[in-house]
């Protein structure tokens, strides 16, 4: 039997679901975090991981990190595969069909919030690192198997942004290559967009609301906002149409006041053909047309707020190439795909020892924080055989 059939035959699917059954059913919102580090804690323990458990804290909160290694021979690559523990809280409770954290399973696929993000593909890495162990298969690079939290909450006192930055800007964790869990169809997602937020305040003259005088600096802004959403901005091959959108809007102080401040922020979101900058001028050429053709229109401000250029790892990484080896061989395809964000992965990658990474995880990308959120279970399944067949891959075998 080779080492593909005897992983594959130590991979038990109702393990699997129950993996994600019992992780979905500890509530994991802001603060509460203990009990799920807990479960994982143990969870690992019982594999034969050596297990830490590492984290920051401060007014009120607590952030315990998970870490689980499987030692190789130390002569290969490191490979670390890392989800979220914690969810967002489960909003609008009346538009759920099933209680949030009830983990039922209805038409083959589990409900409950975190079923997508993220904890279907922990229970994914959980039950691939079980099978492997199981079966016996010595790497010869290392394995981590990390389980981090804050990705939903920052809190306002917290030094690093979230747990899984903790522990690399501690050199608490070290890799060569990285499967990060997330919702994105069962793609290798390689490559992210930039994303770049602009805060813009429009200035105007107040006067009484019945005058008919004054300057509405609303009116202004609005006519500037319809501009820039008429920037051609493009598409990448990848990750897709870039995007525009005015996400905070304030102005005015009540009705019968002409409004004489407007402040409103954009969030632009790009491909590797353009750049912050180029986006950044795009704009400024909008503010300077409505300059020259309305000498009532007073720029008050302009200032980037959030700048990050489009990131990737390599598309034709070892990683990569296991991955879709391991689908191939469970016939399934793994297609590549883009990303909305890497987060502040790119911040660092480099302390860490990143060479190649992506994204993946089973669950639709819009399943994220949704009512009713969910993930099939064939895509549980599938991402669970593939995590586990691409650890030998990519970590080698003696």
């Amino acid at each position: 039997m080779d080492v593909d059939d005897r992983i594959l035959g130590n991979l038990k699917e109702k393990r699997v679901v129950n993996l994600a059954q019992r992780l979905v059913r500890i509530p994991s919102a802001f603060p509460s975090y203990e009990e799920v580090a807990s479960f994982v804690r143990d969870e690992m323990k019982a594999y034969g991981l050596k297990v830490e458990v590492k984290g920051d804290g401060g007014k009120g909160w607590k952030r315990p990190n998970v870490i689980g290694t499987y030692k190789g021979s130390g002569k290969g690559p490191t490979l670390i595969l890392s989800a979220h523990t914690d969810v967002v809280p489960a909003y609008d409770l009346k538009l759920w069909k099933v209680k949030p954290f009830e983990a039922k399973i209805i038409d083959n696929a589990l409900y409950g919030r975190g079923a997508a993000d993220t904890k279907g593909s922990l229970a994914a890495m959980m039950a691939a690192t079980e099978a492997l162990i199981k079966s016996d298969i010595g790497l010869i690079g290392d394995l981590k198997l990390v389980a981090w939290v804050g990705d939903e909450y920052h809190p306002p006192d917290a030094k690093y942004f979230d747990g899984e930055s903790y522990l690399a800007m501690n050199d608490l964790i070290k890799g060569d290559m990285a499967i990060f869990g997330e919702p994105y169809d069962l793609k290798i997602t390689y490559i992210s967009r930039g994303r770049i937020w602009i805060e813009i305040e429009v200035g105007g003259e107040a006067s009484h609301s019945a005058t008919g005088k004054g300057v509405n600096a609303i009116v202004k802004s609005l006519k500037l906002i319809d501009s820039i959403y008429g920037i051609k901005i493009g598409e990448h091959p990848v990750t897709g149409k870039d995007t525009i959108n005015v996400g905070v809007i304030k102005g005015g102080v009540q009705p019968n006041v002409v409004p004489d401040f407007c402040n409103f922020t954009f969030d632009i979101r790009f491909g590797e053909h353009l750049t912050t900058k180029a986006v950044e001028d795009m704009v400024k050429e909008k503010i300077e047309a409505m300059k020259q053709a309305d000498p009532q229109f007073m720029l008050r401000s302009m200032k980037v707020t959030e700048r990050r250029e489009p990131f990737g790892f390599p598309k034709g990484s070892n990683l990569n190439e296991s991955m879709k080896k391991a689908g191939q061989r469970i016939g399934r395809e793994i297609p590549y795909g883009g990303a909305l964000s890497f987060g502040p992965v790119e911040d660092w990658k480099d302390r860490v020892g990143l060479k190649q990474g992506c994204l993946f995880g089973p669950g639709e990308t819009g399943q994220a924080h949704a009512a009713n959120e969910h993930v099939r279970i064939d895509d549980l399944l599938v991402a669970a055989k593939v995590l586990a067949l691409t650890i030998p891959r990519a970590c080698g075998v003696p």
